[in-house]
């Protein structure tokens, strides 16, 4: 039977005993492979991983595994009827599947099953072939390919319980394959793996809240924590971002005369230890380092990388990681990266500054703000007028949002209550530990950080998608930024991400899309002894 004559060759989702294919197979020339193709353009991007040849996509009008690997091409073959089935679920559904060939390919399990195969001869071989290939694999390749998904955008796919019942029914398949945990073994796996990713996705939103409300050092965890199940450019990028910005808060306000391109919101921390700065910025180097190793194209990472240096008054070091890498990187694709050529022009005329080349600095920044940088028009400001510049790293008063609601919540009621899901709760270290209560996710959502060695609870209270409700001074869900402006002023720091953009508030926090509103979190920092 071809069930039990499975290849490591291809890893399949699922492999049918009838194998069909039409004699016009190849369907890259229509208009569902261009669908498929963005979809699966999207995941590549989000993994970040260039090291190796990225698998050629084809759709293809044959019927019996419904998408899998050749690793004979290093091709993904995605079927026709696959795709019909996965319509109804939409563009989740397509990128799940997807997302679970890929993660077969970076994982390198078909090496595994390779080597498990070529040593069947021996007892433990035996034992390595059947354990990999039933379990491992899959489960891996379900729950990673799930969190890629949510890192490119798609959100997190809860239906593949569902979608693997509709595609054993539409491929008239057995509950039990040779080579494959049982269906119903595969199901509740599936809604195993769903609950693994959205933890890991709390953690990785939470790495970001953190990062925009300058608790570095926590967001520095959340990252670490998710590193330690999968890896990519931005992750690595993103953690060192955090441990500069973290250092930033070892200098004093005289030490930061002007604003560098990663800055978020730092806030002076006092006089500290110059050794503590400097071991944070060479860890910084060590992830940006990681990061263009998966991808040498990744000109963000330079960037960061010499602003590192910067920071370190290594400034021969920093201008060659300009010159030699960011630069000629960002403008081989600059549609890519615009804003990271002006950012290289802002650090190459910060370090201009500071070597005492005033005109070329000057010059630099005055082309970025020409250009429309905020950061070179506060830094050619300072440039010009000395006397005039306010540092802005200091401690600000931010005024509380406790008794704020959404959908009848409160900071102030949930910490009147404090009741958490510890069933649900990610230890990061032995001090710092997440609970979320979920426990109304159509209403809000709570996600709660407590160091234990302070007894500090930071919570965030973060209304639901499409959320109908307004805050107390009338902002909704689709209003525009000016709106925002007119009703809260300008905001303490903007941080721009992959889908959008930070408004911080202080103690209010507003998520921004297209220039309108989708979401919007208070938070507050709360001592508690009980």
């Amino acid at each position: 039977m071809k069930s039990q004559n499975r290849s490591f060759l291809t890893l399949p989702i699922i492999q049918s005993e009838n194998i069909k294919e039409s004699s016009s197979e190849n369907l890259n020339l229509t208009s569902d492979y261009n669908h498929i193709l963005k979809i699966y353009n999207k995941l590549v991007n989000a993994r970040g991983d260039f090291r190796y040849r990225i698998p050629d996509l084809y759709l293809k009008d044959m019927e019996g595994y419904v998408a899998f690997i050749d690793y004979n091409t290093n091709d993904i073959i995605f079927e026709k009827k696959a795709y019909d089935t996965c319509l109804k679920y939409g563009d989740s559904a397509l990128a799940f599947l997807l997302a679970h060939e890929l993660t077969h390919y970076y994982e390198k399990h078909a090496w595994k099953a390779s080597f498990a195969k070529k040593n069947s001869d021996l007892k433990i071989g035996e034992k390595l072939f059947y354990f990999d290939d039933q379990l491992i694999n899959e489960t891996e390749a379900d729950y990673l390919g799930a969190f890629l998904c949510f890192t490119a955008g798609f959100g997190i796919f809860d239906d593949g319980y569902n979608l693997i019942s509709d595609l054993y029914q539409a491929y008239e398949l057995p509950d039990s394959l040779y080579g494959y945990p049982s269906k119903n073994e595969r199901k509740e796996l599936l809604k195993r793996s769903a609950a693994m990713v959205k933890s890991l996705a709390v953690v990785f939103d939470f790495a970001n809240y953190l990062s925009v409300t300058g608790d570095f050092e926590e967001s520095y965890l959340c990252y670490r924590n998710i590193l330690n199940y999968y890896q990519s450019r931005e992750l690595y990028n993103n953690l060192g971002v955090t441990a500069v910005s973290s250092a930033m808060s070892y200098f004093s306000p005289t030490e930061l005369q002007f604003k560098y391109v990663n800055e978020l919101d730092v806030k002076y921390n006092g006089a500290k230890s110059v050794s503590m700065r400097n071991k944070l910025l060479e860890q910084a180097i060590a992830q940006f380092n990681a990061a263009i190793n998966l991808d040498p194209d990744y000109a963000p990472a330079y960037l960061n990388k010499a602003n590192a240096y910067a920071l370190l008054n290594e400034y021969k070091k920093s201008t060659f990681y300009l010159n030699e890498e960011a630069l000629p990187i960002a403008l081989k694709n600059k549609d890519k990266f615009q804003k990271t050529v002006l950012d290289i022009s802002i650090l190459q005329g910060i370090i201009d500054a500071k070597e005492g080349r005033i005109d070329e600095a000057r010059n630099a920044f005055q082309k970025a703000a020409e250009l429309g940088s905020e950061l070179g028009k506060e830094n050619l400001t300072y440039l010009n007028n000395p006397e005039l510049f306010q540092n802005a790293i200091s401690i600000k008063n931010n005024p509380s949002y406790m008794k704020e609601k959404v959908n009848g919540m409160s900071l102030e009621k949930f910490y009147e209550e404090l009741i958490v899901d510890e069933d649900n709760m990610v230890e990061l270290n032995e001090d710092f530990t997440i609970f979320q209560d979920n426990s109304h996710p159509d209403l809000y959502q709570i996600l709660l950080l407590h160091q234990k060695s302070k007894k500090k609870y930071k919570a965030f209270l973060i209304t639901p998608e499409n959320y109908t409700g307004k805050t107390n001074l009338g902002l909704k869900v689709g209003d525009d930024t000016e709106k925002l402006k007119m009703l809260y002023g300008n905001p303490a720091n903007i941080v721009d991400t992959t889908l959008g953009q930070y408004w911080n508030y202080g103690n209010f926090l507003v998520i921004i899309e297209r220039n309108l509103i989708k979401q919007w979190i208070y938070y507050e920092t709360q001592i508690l002894s009980f």
